[in-house]
């Protein structure tokens, strides 16, 4: 029996010579945010090629639904502020800015959302977003400001406008009908005005009076009841009007004591008046605003001079006024029967802003350097333990640096309740009042990092979604309090 052949073996390739390769291995996908895309697998998702997750597209259609109904209402609040040609009562400015303040700064956010679509949650996304916001509540900050700065307020005047002769007899004929008066036309030039005290002001100017024949001697002057120190009052000249009548002037130096609301501070204006009597008390008389001696009377600069000063303040209108006392009793003149009817005391009313560029820049300079050391605080606070010797962080030193950089806003706070000196909340302060709150944000983060507390939003990326958020709460919280406190 034969042996079958055996079969040779096949021939040797040089791809048979090398040596095999190790397997590859497929790295994990890393971890990202909850339900994020950020590199990694929330519910729902399958790679950055794959579609979005649910809540996602939930986010972003609401999101397009905001921004549509955000640029409806800010076209409507447009149309109504700019078709409207007049003004506000007493004001030089529309009414209806704030309304359209808002919704412009919400249809910015929510076309920035639509853009930057930072409900992916990726920390990009996020950063982008937060920057977004924090610049539009400055641009939306710094709107307000300059709406109220323009704004030349009228109705700080005391009492009832006059802005004529007529407008003048006709209001004393409704006050005080079928009563005789004696009209001692008088006027006022404004030479200089400062404040010597938040409750104090010192003027100085020229005061004159124009009298008809028979005025007897006891009836001439002025005086100024307000002026709580006395004041110097010097008789500069003495002649005849064209018109046969009497003149005299006064040379006055005077400081009076008023109450200034500084809740705006530093954007504040004030109204400075100088209430003034006959000096004959008993008569029959009254002062009537000499508009013959101004061009015709407009909410301007009539009666100052043109290079006043005023230290840190800009007039911007003069005003008469009358304006109307209850007195309870009768200056001993007759006995007390019942309500006593007197004249109307005319005022002469000076409108000044203040120079807000400086108080309103050295402030926020201050506070953004305090709040930037915050900022920067919170790249320390960490639960990695890997990075704690580095930073040296705890949860006793994040505390102890949260009540120091708390000392600092109370101290800063001080000096602008110094400044204003008003016992009411100014504007300013709402700064400092943000920079609390974020503070004791950044407190109770640091109690939360330093516990075994587990929240996920907190444990993101090592405590960055505090770092993300902290100026878009910031200046979020200032641009609505700056709409607080500028729309009433």
């Amino acid at each position: 029996m034969t042996q079958p052949e055996p079969t040779p073996p096949p021939p040797v390739t040089p791809e048979a010579l090398r040596p095999p390769e190790p397997p590859v291995e497929t790295p994990a996908e890393p971890p990202g945010p909850p339900g994020g895309d950020g590199g990694g697998g929330g519910a729902g998702h399958r790679g950055p090629a794959g579609p979005q997750p649910r809540w996602a597209r939930n986010w972003e259609r609401a999101n397009l639904v905001l921004l549509v109904l955000s640029a409806l209402a800010t076209t409507v609040f447009a149309v109504r502020y700019y078709a409207d040609g007049s003004v506000h009562h007493g004001h030089t400015q529309r009414s209806g800015w704030p309304p359209l303040v808002v919704s412009a700064v919400l249809f910015a956010l929510f076309l920035s959302a639509a853009v930057l679509r930072p409900f992916l949650r990726t920390a990009r996304r996020c950063a982008l977003m937060a920057v977004a916001a924090t610049v539009v509540f400055c641009v939306g900050t710094v709107a307000v400001w300059q709406v109220v700065a323009k704004d030349k307020v009228l109705d700080t005047m005391v009492g009832t406008p006059l802005t004529s002769q007529g407008q003048t007899q006709k209001y004393l004929d409704k006050k005080l009908p079928g009563v005789k008066l004696r009209q001692l036309p008088t006027g006022l030039f404004i030479q200089g005005a400062k404040f010597s005290d938040p409750q104090e002001v010192e003027v100085n100017g020229y005061v004159w009076q124009r009298y008809e024949p028979g005025v007897p001697e006891t009836s001439k002057g002025v005086t100024f009841p307000e002026a709580p120190d006395g004041y110097e009052m010097t008789e500069v000249y003495k002649t005849k009007t064209t018109e046969g009548q009497e003149l005299r002037g006064w040379h006055f130096n005077l400081t009076l004591r008023q109450h200034f609301s500084y809740a705006k501070y530093p954007l504040d204006k004030q109204n400075i008046w100088l209430r003034m009597w006959t000096v004959s008390a008993f008569e029959n008389e009254v002062l009537v605003p000499d508009f013959a001696s101004y061009p015709p009377w407009r909410y301007d600069t009539l009666g100052l001079d043109q290079d006043i000063v005023s230290t840190g303040w800009s007039p911007y209108y003069t005003g008469y006024s009358y304006g109307e006392h209850d007195y309870t009793m009768t200056y001993g003149v007759t006995p007390y029967t019942g309500k006593f009817l007197s004249a109307p005391e005319l005022y002469f009313n000076v409108g000044i802003a203040r120079s807000y560029a400086g108080p309103l820049t050295g402030k926020l300079l201050q506070s953004f350097f305090i709040s930037a050391i915050m900022f920067l605080a919170l790249f320390v606070y960490t639960k990695d333990d890997r990075r704690n010797p580095r930073f040296g962080f705890s949860t006793w030193t994040a505390i102890s640096f949260a009540v120091s950089l708390l000392l600092v806003v109370v101290v800063d706070q001080t000096q602008i309740r110094e400044i204003a000196g008003d016992t009411s909340l100014t504007y300013m302060e709402f700064f400092a009042i943000s920079q609390y709150i974020v503070i004791m944000g950044i407190f109770a983060n640091a109690i939360i990092i330093g516990s075994e507390a587990k929240i996920p939003a907190l444990e993101w990326r090592d405590n960055l979604l505090p770092t993300i958020l902290y100026w878009p709460v910031l200046i979020g919280l200032f641009f609505a309090f700056t709409v607080g406190v500028f729309a009433t």
